[in-house]
């Protein structure tokens, strides 16, 4: 396989991992946020960090698509 494949396999793998991070993440990372007393405050922190999560692995899709675009040389100047 060579390297624009793996980008684009990436970049599409990349979609529903963003997606499922930003479900499970608030489960899985809310460990660090247990310093904190108020519930609603602590889950209010954990969903925004997971939508963080989400985002940031999100962004990985067109940027390893457009890579993937360019190391094939097919994309239209």
């Amino acid at each position: 396989m060579d390297l624009s494949k793996a980008c684009l396999v990436l970049g599409l793998v990349s979609i529903p991992l963003s997606i499922a991070l930003w479900c499970i993440s608030p489960n899985v990372a809310g460990s660090q946020f247990e310093v904190i007393a108020d519930v609603a405050i602590r889950g209010a922190l954990a969903d925004a960090h997971a939508e963080r999560w989400g985002i940031f692995i999100g962004l990985w899709a067109p940027t390893l698509i457009a890579l993937s675009c360019v190391l094939k040389g097919s994309c239209s100047k």
